[in-house]
């Protein structure tokens, strides 16, 4: 439960009933008062309806800066411990989920990413979680491709530390989610939860690739991961709907680094990519993502190892093994072309597999 200091600044806005009255009148909460009724959703003793109230109250209101970094505050301090080598130096390649435009059913572009980025020379701690607003997630696909996904801290850091990749499951690493994870589900839009995931690594990783579904959010994602600090991030939306870089259309990427933010726009098609047309990258299922992604590693050409390059080489970018995204889709091409991101998930399943017992 909230230690009694908390409950007092709980208490300031008139508990719950206080807290939905001024997002129902429109009213940003303060940093410190968003942190304190989420660790209320977090220790189980805000009942369903208050949880759900206090989620779609943030989305119609809509969420601000001070906001969003009180709930990572919150979520952070609720994680279980993940402690990693060096983790300023480590990537997360992620995507938020709610890309409506595909209709959930998206390709896990961000996970092939991280294992093609692997390959060519970065070192990835993907965190991810199951499906919930698409039909397969990172954890769903990873599972189908053979690895292990529920380790605890020391089992995913053994992973990044033998093979430069390990996976955090977010279903391990934040256990008090199982109390908002039925509301989220029944809600079935997405919410702030998209955003707190990718926002709150339990390993707090210094290099983050975060694609958003919704242009309206990244800048308020940006601004999020200016004041966590992080040592290089980009915030990417894919032509106004999707949650990476795509090849449909123009990207717009916010760059966080060396405590500045700056924002460009990335045209697939300056780098030779094909412009495809949005429904042609409709997948399925995590069986139908796995085969696709075998595909992908095997060295299939088309639009999916296309998108799979192109994020690649942006993580490569963030992660600071290429100075320039040209640099970086080469190595992602080389990295799938030698056969070392099929390495590298052999290699994963094996460790993962044997670190977990």
């Amino acid at each position: 439960m909230a230690d009694p200091s908390a409950s007092q600044l709980f208490e300031e806005l008139g508990g719950w009933p206080g807290v939905l009255r001024e997002l129902a009148a429109g009213r940003n909460l303060s940093s410190d008062h968003a942190r304190e009724t989420l660790l209320r959703v977090l220790d189980g003793s805000a009942t369903e309806a208050q949880t759900a109230a206090f989620i779609f109250g943030l989305k119609v209101k809509g969420e601000s800066s001070d906001e969003v970094a009180g709930l990572v505050q919150a979520m952070l301090a609720a994680a279980s411990p993940l402690e990693l080598d060096e983790p300023s130096d480590i990537l997360d390649i992620v995507g938020t989920g709610g890309s409506a435009a595909l209709g959930g059913r998206a390709f896990n572009v961000s996970t092939m990413s991280a294992l093609v980025a692997t390959g060519a020379g970065a070192t990835v701690c993907k965190h991810g979680n199951r499906k919930a607003s698409s039909s397969s997630g990172s954890t769903d696909l990873l599972e189908e491709l053979g690895v292990a996904v529920e380790l605890d801290g020391p089992g995913v850091s053994r992973c990044v530390r033998e093979t430069g990749l390990g996976f955090a499951f977010a279903r391990v690493f934040h256990p008090s989610m199982r109390f908002a994870a039925p509301v989220r589900a029944q809600l079935g839009v997405p919410t702030v939860f998209n955003l707190l995931g990718p926002l709150s690594h339990p390993g707090h990783v210094g290099r983050q690739l975060i694609g958003i579904a919704d242009p309206r959010l990244t800048s308020l994602v940006a601004e999020a991961l200016l004041a966590r600090g992080v040592r290089k991030a980009w915030v990417v939306n894919g032509d106004s709907s999707i949650d990476e870089l795509t090849t449909t259309g123009p990207n717009v990427v916010i760059e966080v680094a060396d405590g500045r933010i700056r924002t460009f726009e990335v045209d697939a098609a300056d780098y030779g990519f094909a412009r495809v047309d949005l429904s042609d990258l409709g997948v399925g299922d995590h069986h139908d993502n796995a085969r696709v992604a075998r595909g992908v590693l095997g060295g299939e050409a088309g639009i999916f190892r296309d998108m799979v390059v192109l994020n690649a080489g942006a993580g490569l970018v963030v992660a600071g093994v290429a100075d320039e995204l040209a640099t970086g889709i080469e190595l992602a091409t080389a990295s799938i072309d030698s056969g070392r991101a099929a390495e590298v998930l052999d290699r994963v399943v094996e460790v993962s597999r044997a670190a977990g017992g």
